[in-house]
């Protein structure tokens, strides 16, 4: 399948702690490569280093929600289960100055 840059997917994550245990959470798509697509990790707690979707609900996603700027990820096809939507223009421009900003 081909994912397209700033698609939200639903994805099956390795949790950071216990690896052994998937749970189903959004990621934001940033690039494809022949093996992994590359993601951000989203979630709806806020930490330091993470960027607040403002338009969250134009992105199709149902609460407020960040993305994980110091979580990207390493998916297999096989990981990405259903497309959530679309990260907005305002945000992927808010995205892509908050991890320049590093």
């Amino acid at each position: 399948m081909q994912y397209k840059r700033w698609e939200i997917w639903w994805a099956d994550v390795k949790y950071e702690d216990a690896p052994e245990t998937v749970e189903s959470r959004p990621v934001l798509v940033v690039t494809q490569q022949e093996i992994f697509i590359i993601a951000f990790k989203m979630t709806g707690t806020k930490r330091v280093n993470d960027y607040p979707i403002t338009d969250w609900q134009g992105a199709g996603l149902s609460k407020e929600t960040h993305i994980r700027a110091d979580m990207k990820l390493k998916l297999l096809d096989s990981d990405l289960t259903d497309k959530i939507g679309s990260l907005q223009p305002r945000d992927i421009i808010g995205f892509q100055k908050h991890i320049t900003k590093k």
